[in-house]
This record gives structure tokens, C-alpha cells and sequence, in this order.
């Protein structure tokens, strides 16, 4: 395998970011030490298809999910796809490899409530430097849909705030123009005082507190960190932002198109996710508004997030059912949301599952429960859950 010539045309000619490419890399050499682990003539005989379907083989016994198996192979598969077109093979070895099946999952997003409690806070002209700059990169993210790597790169002469107005260089070096409104405005001329005063006059929109541009793992830190005080998603990251931007855009009424210009997606079906989640909301609002609409068990809307394994469909749909039943005891759930995590692994007592109700009136309702099982965990949750919905009704 010639990776050299393969990697440079991806960075040079396909313009893809260094982080892609070197995932690329990895993927790739990881395949050819398996392969030269498993066969003696690894460097005379060409690549068989048997060589890939081992590879995938041995990444499913490494623990590895179907996503990040077909990650890799599509590395694979583009490797080979470049070394037909420039006569290094004749064929693919990758071409007859079936994949595992891969479960399609809806973007996580953050309801526009707790955004607003987050982003509304007045910031009076004491509030420190450090916490005028987080909240505007909060707000930057959320009002823009800009990815994390666009925000770092943004240079000051990029934000045009007199016409509201900012260009960002996207993925491949594609510039696109995103426009902003007045209260994110507000947000960045306060932004720019402060720092101006402080630093004088950058080349770098955001820096940090030193006057340095500010890095990758301080934006992830800084949304982690706000987002832990409003949702109890289990991934709290830039993307999450950036999901919940176009979540709001479409229930907003923004044409797909729109918002896709505004992604800086280079085709239309990798914004028509966020289509399926405005019409998953679109069903709850119906049936908990309309009078003649058939209420059941099964509909309420339930969100399950693993956090570092895949849970199985036994698991997620025992989970839905359980958690479903709930809505007897109240008729005013709009959603839940279940975590589940593996706690102190030397121990029995290690499956942790946070399960968060949302009811009508932004009014939310919280439950974390450990046990042997993640089942166990959820009855548990769930019974607790079952006696402060109890309650609510009582107090109304």
C-alpha cells in the first residue's frame, strides 16, 4: 500500500483538514499491520477481499461498533477507489465486503428553553473577561452553526458587525457568509471592548486570557461545562450546537436549502438529518395538543444515549416500554431523556442510568439511580420518577 501519495492527494488536491487525514492514516495502517500479522507473504501477494472481511471480523471481537467498523472500511474503500484511478490496481478488494448494519441515530440537540436560560443571563460591566468571551462562544455556536475548528480559525477582520455578518472557512477551504442578528451583535461589540482594552487590537477574533488565540480543546471544554447546568445529554460538544442550530432553524420555518447554505454542507442529504427530528417534534406537539388525537403508551418521544458502548435493541427497547408508562401518571410529558453509564468497572454495583422528564410548561423532573443492571436501573428511576409525577399532580 503506497499511503504516502494517497494521503497527500487527500490533503492537497481534496483539500480535507488535517484531523481527516489523519484519521485516514491511522485507519489505514492499522489494516496493513493486521494484515501483516495474519499472513507471511503479506509483502509479495496483492490484498484479498478475505483480508478485509478478517479485518472486519477482528475489529467486531475487538469491541469495536458497527459505525466506527464502517468508518474504517470507507477509509479502505477510498484508498483502493484512488489506486484504480491511478492504475496501482485493476480492482477493489473492498467492492463484495458487506458491512455490518449501522443504526441510524438522530442528532442530539438541546431544547431552545434551556439555550435561552444559558444565553439570557445580563452581563453587567464587571463580569470578567473570561466569562464575557465563554458565553459569547456559547452563543456564537448556537446562533451561527459554525463547527468548533471554523471558530477557532475566525480572524477579527472576518466579523463585520456593522452589517451583522461574518465569513468563516469552512471544510476544503470553502468560505461561506453567515449572517446574525442583534442580540448576538450586542454580545460580540461587548466582546470586542473588553478585549480591545485589555489586549489591544488581534488578528484572532477569540483569544484567550493570556492573548493567545484560543484551541480546540478550551471551546470543547467551555460547551461542556455551560451545557452541564441546562441538559442532561450525555454528549455535551461544539457539534451538539451546531445540531441544535439547524433543529431550530427548520422548527423555525427555514427552508432546508437555507439552512444547508448556512451548514456550509456540500450536499443536501447531510442536512436532511435535522428534517426528521422537526418531525418527530411536530408528532409530539400534535398529540399532546390535538383533543382528538390517539394517545398511547408507546408514542412519548424517548431519547437513550450510551455513553462509550453501544446498548443493544433489547436493552433500548426494554427501555422504551418502561419508560413510556410513565406517561399514565401524567399526561403532559414531552419527552425523556435516559443515560446510561458504566460506573467504577471493578465494582458490581456499576450501571448508572439518569432518566429526565420534560412536561408541559418547560417544567422538568429528574432521576439517577445505580444498580447491578441497567434494567434494574430503570425500574428504579423510573418508580422514582412515577412518585414526583405523584406529586405535581397533587400540587396543581
Amino acid at each position: 500500500m503506497n499511503l504516502e501519495n494517497f494521503l497527500r492527494y487527500l490533503r492537497y488536491e481534496k483539500n480535507y483538514s488535517s484531523y481527516t487525514v489523519l484519521f485516514y492514516q491511522r485507519d489505514l495502517e492499522q489494516f496493513r499491520q493486521f494484515r501483516q500479522e495474519q499472513r507471511s507473504d503479506a509483502q509479495e501477494m496483492p490484498v484479498e477481499s478475505d483480508d478485509v472481511r478478517n479485518w472486519v471480523m477482528w475489529l467486531g471481537e475487538q469491541g469495536y461498533s458497527p459505525r466506527t467498523i464502517s468508518r474504517k472500511i470507507s477509509a479502505l474503500r477510498s484508498y483502493y477507489k484512488y489506486a484504480q484511478a491511478v492504475g496501482e490496481v485493476e480492482s477493489s478488494p473492498v467492492a463484495e465486503v458487506k458491512l455490518p448494519k449501522v443504526r441510524k441515530r438522530l442528532p442530539s440537540f438541546v431544547r431552545p428553553e434551556a439555550m435561552s436560560r444559558l444565553l439570557d443571563e445580563d452581563m453587567t460591566c464587571k463580569s470578567s473577561f473570561a466569562l464575557i468571551r465563554d458565553r459569547l462562544i456559547m452563543a456564537m455556536l448556537y446562533e451561527t452553526g459554525m463547527r468548533r475548528a471554523e471558530l477557532v480559525g475566525l480572524q477579527d477582520i472576518a466579523v463585520d458587525n456593522r452589517v451583522r455578518e461574518m465569513r468563516v472557512l469552512g471544510k476544503r477551504n470553502k468560505e461561506r457568509i453567515i449572517p446574525y442578528g442583534e442580540h448576538l451583535s450586542l454580545m460580540i461589540e461587548q466582546y470586542r471592548r473588553v478585549r480591545d482594552e485589555r489586549f489591544g487590537k488581534s488578528r484572532s477574533f477569540f483569544v484567550l486570557d493570556s492573548g493567545e488565540p484560543i484551541y480546540d480543546k478550551y471551546v470543547y471544554r467551555v460547551v461542556k461545562q455551560s451545557l452541564g447546568g441546562v441538559t442532561t445529554l450525555a454528549k455535551k460538544s461544539p457539534h451538539v450546537l451546531r445540531h441544535t442550530f439547524a433543529s431550530a432553524m427548520l422548527n423555525g420555518g427555514a427552508g432546508i436549502n437555507s439552512v444547508k447554505e448556512l451548514l456550509g454542507h456540500s450536499s443536501l442529504a447531510s442536512t436532511e438529518v435535522y428534517t426528521h427530528i422537526t418531525f418527530e417534534q411536530l408528532k409530539q406537539s400534535y398529540k399532546h395538543a390535538h383533543p382528538r388525537a390517539e394517545k398511547k403508551e408507546d408514542t412519548m418521544d424517548v431519547r437513550i444515549q450510551a455513553i462509550h458502548f453501544d446498548a443493544t435493541a433489547q436493552l433500548e427497547s426494554f427501555i422504551q416500554k418502561k419508560v413510556s408508562k410513565l406517561s399514565r401518571f401524567h399526561d403532559g410529558i414531552m419527552e425523556a431523556e435516559v443515560t446510561l453509564k458504566v460506573v467504577k468497572p471493578e465494582t458490581s454495583m456499576n450501571k448508572e442510568v439518569g432518566l429526565k422528564l420534560l412536561l408541559a410548561g418547560n417544567e422538568d423532573l429528574f432521576s439517577c439511580k445505580v444498580a447491578d443492571t441497567f434494567e434494574e436501573a430503570v425500574d428504579m428511576a423510573a418508580e422514582a420518577l412515577e412518585r414526583q409525577l405523584e406529586k405535581t399532580k397533587k400540587k396543581k
